[in-house]
This record gives structure tokens, C-alpha cells and sequence, in this order.
């Protein structure tokens, strides 16, 4: 024999008061409440230990960017945008918030428990929508940490050549790294929805974010699309110096929040057509 799991969903506060058991239709037309999905997504998220370690590696890819401040340092070599240099670690942190909010969607289906969530919670859109708010708030708050600790490592290595953060576009940078982690986070968590599987999931992740734009940025009859790639464009909001590789900071965030809404929009077109 096997076991039937039975979702623990909240009855209804007019059934027990008459006695009557609300039926799979009654429960299935109920419309879960947003906070409540919140907390029972932020209790799944902060019990598993790939939570601490993406936000760990997360970390430890921001701080790089001391390292290359030191190296910099050392070299006595003109600083074009010391802001940008100890910020550069966001290229690999993004890999690590990716992951993570890729397997916050990919670990329910591989284990088939993404079928229990949906019984407790038939309205799958609004399952996938908060699933997104929760590792986006996740990749905001340990960005933005990250990215201030590392920027004030890294200028304070940088000595004479380095700036403050009232300097102009500093804090703009700063509290930049936090929301191109989140928009990085929710990008994720949409294209973990349309492929489903973590490995599929992430090897896409990585070409969009790190291979391709390394690739179109090395071919000089190409760098000009480069720039409008989702990391190559989000990522312009850390940098204060412009260049022609690039677009403007604003700009830049505007391109990546479009890629984001719509991944993340198809994500929830397909989840709500498809079977789980």
C-alpha cells in the first residue's frame, strides 16, 4: 500500500461552524492569501541548505572585488571607474542568486512535490509569482549588503584612488548590485518554471549571463549587441564611468527589467496551461 498525502489546507471558518466539510472545489476557489503564500514559501526557502550556500557564494564572488582593487592598486595604473572595479564581482554573484532561485522552482518538480503545492494552492501563477518576490527579496537584501561591505573594502584598498560613497553614482551603484541581483533572481525563477529541469535550467542561465555576452563583448563587429544582453545591459547600473560597451545605467536596468517580465510572464503562461 502507499501512503496518501494530504495537503494541510485551512478549513474554512463557516464549515466549522456548521459542522460541513468544504469540498476539493470550495477549497480550490478559495484565493490563498498573498501573505500566506509568502510565508510558506520563505519557510521552504530558508530550510534548505542551497539557501546559505548560494547567499554564501554570493558573498565571497562580491568580494573579489577587493582582490582586483588590491591588484589594481599595486599596479600604479590610471582608474577610470573605481566604483565599477570593486563592484566587478557581481559577474560571478549573479551565477550563484541564479542558481539559487532556479532550484527554488526546478527541486519542487524533480521531487514532484511542486503537485502538493498546487493542491494547497491551486492558483499556480500566484504559487510562481511569490516563489519570485521571496528569492528576489533574498538576492536584494544580500546584494545590497555585499556590495556595500566590498565597495568599502575595496576603496578603502584603493587609497587616493579611491572615492567615497557620496561620490556621484556611488550609492546609485551600490544599491544597484542589490536590485540586478533580484531582477537576476526573478529572470530565474521564470526560466526555471518554462524548463522545469535544474540542469537545462542552469546551463541556459550561465550561457545568457556569462558565455554569451563574453563572447559577442570579444568580437569587435559584434560588442554592440553585446551591451543589450540581459547581464551585459543590467549590469551597466554598477558602473558611474560610460563607455562604449555599454549603455547608460538607467537604460541598462530599464533593458534587463523588459528580459525579466517577460521570461517571467511566460513562465506564468506555461505554468498555468501545462500539466504539473
Amino acid at each position: 500500500m502507499t501512503a496518501t498525502t494530504i495537503p494541510n489546507t485551512p478549513l474554512d471558518p463557516s464549515t466549522i461552524a456548521t459542522g460541513e466539510d468544504a469540498g476539493p472545489t470550495a477549497v480550490q476557489a478559495r484565493l490563498p492569501l498573498l501573505p500566506m503564500l509568502f510565508r510558506s514559501e520563505w519557510a521552504k526557502t530558508k530550510t534548505v541548505r542551497s539557501t546559505y550556500w548560494s547567499v554564501l557564494l554570493a558573498a565571497v564572488a562580491m568580494g573579489l572585488g577587493t582582490v582586483i582593487a588590491a591588484i589594481q592598486a599595486k599596479s600604479n595604473k590610471p582608474i577610470v571607474d573605481p566604483v565599477g572595479l570593486t563592484l566587478g564581482g557581481v559577474l560571478f554573484a549573479q551565477l550563484a542568486i541564479g542558481v539559487l532561485a532556479v532550484l527554488v522552482v526546478t527541486s519542487e518538480y524533480s521531487t514532484g512535490m511542486i503537485r502538493s503545492t498546487f493542491v494547497a494552492a491551486p492558483q499556480r501563477r500566484w504559487v510562481i509569482a511569490t516563489k519570485a518576490a521571496v528569492v528576489a527579496s533574498i538576492a536584494f537584501v544580500a546584494g545590497t549588503i555585499a556590495s556595500l561591505g566590498t565597495f568599502l573594502a575595496g576603496q578603502a584598498i584603493l587609497g587616493h584612488h579611491g572615492v567615497s560613497i557620496t561620490a556621484p553614482g556611488a550609492l546609485r551603484s551600490v544599491i544597484g548590485v542589490g536590485i540586478y541581483l533580484a531582477l537576476v533572481a526573478i529572470f530565474a525563477v521564470g526560466l526555471g518554471t518554462i524548463v522545469r529541469s535544474s540542469v537545462g535550467s542552469i546551463a541556459i542561465l550561465f550561457a545568457l549571463l556569462f558565455v554569451l555576452p563574453q563572447i559577442l563583448t570579444a568580437l569587435p563587429s559584434l560588442h554592440n549587441i553585446a551591451k543589450f544582453l540581459p547581464s551585459t545591459a543590467g549590469q551597466a547600473i554598477t558602473h558611474t564611468a560610460a563607455t562604449t560597451t555599454s549603455l547608460s545605467p538607467w537604460t541598462g536596468l530599464t533593458v534587463l527589467t523588459f528580459y525579466t517580465a517577460a521570461i517571467l510572464a511566460a513562465g506564468l503562461v506555461i505554468v498555468h496551461r501545462r500539466d504539473a
